[in-house]
């Protein structure tokens, strides 16, 4: 499936810094002023995915395709939105066209970047509760059907590893009954100028476990009961794709062409980690991993897959 995403948040929360990031480029302006988003910043992001990386070495296709996310940022909501305050209706308009939202909420200090609401500390789980029920009633009034949300509770990297950051990211998990996760956006920002070693190497040193995409991908999948297969097309190409788990091998099928599933024949499976340990697919073959399966066959998370039709 095409996975749409959107960011969303009050002004200054550090929705266009965590978009930046997300996509590993800067379209998106920063300012530490009000409604720097003025339309909403589309840009498809390929997903990190070590086992694709793993996969191309061992095959080495002509081409690697990663399965892709499109990421939304979408201008601050303020109170009456739905009224066309702000920058009003057209961005409730577009949150209506995504599968996921995820709700930025700001947990960093800085007396250089305004905050619309500061009733409470700003980081305290008081002020970052209203902040969310600000964005969520709007969101409400302006009939948004309710969606899978993320709470991001992005915060300056001193915060990193706070042992009350984590309290309160559990708390608003438990209290808006969803997933939440803890990451400093302008800190992702940053990574886009390093390599994947550089990064690696910083976040270890951060004793940071994954990055901030890989939490929110994690997470989007989880909200969205997802999985990846793999597809090998004659050793000259490997594609990952997402679908929900338990589609069958016909869907998977679909997913990638429908000409697929309209002259689907049988689906030659083996799961990854069989193939990285025979070495290759010729050899898979020759051992016998290598399993047929019809259009009924309940595709399984890495799964690897070349379907055969009578096209």
């Amino acid at each position: 499936m095409s996975l749409q995403v959107g960011i969303v948040g009050l002004p200054n929360a550090g929705k266009s810094t965590l978009f930046n990031a997300l996509v590993s480029r800067r379209l998106a302006e920063t300012a530490p002023r009000l409604f720097t988003t003025i339309d909403p910043h589309e840009a498809v992001a390929a997903l990190p995915d070590r086992n694709l990386e793993k996969l191309s070495k061992l095959i080495k296709p002509k081409e690697t395709v990663p399965a892709s996310v499109t990421f939304i940022d979408i201008a601050g909501l303020v109170k009456d939105a739905h009224k066309g305050e702000g920058l009003g209706n057209q961005f409730l308009a577009k949150i209506r066209e995504v599968d996921v939202i995820v709700h930025v909420v700001r947990a960093f200090e800085d007396s250089n970047v305004a905050h619309q609401h500061p009733i409470h500390t700003p980081g305290s789980l008081e002020q970052i509760i209203e902040d969310i029920e600000i964005v969520n009633l709007e969101l409400e009034l302006g009939e948004i059907k309710k969606k899978p949300t993320i709470y991001v509770i992005n915060i300056g990297e001193s915060q990193i590893g706070n042992k009350e950051t984590v309290v309160i990211t559990k708390k608003i998990k438990d209290k808006f009954k969803s997933e939440a996760i803890t990451l400093s956006a302008k800190l992702e920002e940053e990574f886009i100028d390093l390599s994947t070693e550089e990064r690696e190497e910083y976040l270890k040193s951060l004793a940071v476990k994954e990055s901030g995409l890989n939490q929110l991908i994690n997470a989007a999948y989880k909200l969205l009961n997802l999985i990846t297969f793999y597809t090998i097309k004659g050793g000259k190409e490997i594609h990952a794709w997402s679908i929900v788990s338990g589609s069958t091998a016909i869907e998977a099928a679909e997913e990638v062409h429908t000409d697929f599933a309209k002259n689907f024949i049988k689906a030659e499976v083996i799961e990854i980690g069989d193939l990285f340990s025979v070495g290759d697919w010729k050899q898979a073959k020759e051992k016998g991993k290598i399993r047929l399966e019809g259009k009924d066959y309940i595709v399984n998370d890495e799964d690897v897959i070349e379907f055969k039709t009578n096209a």
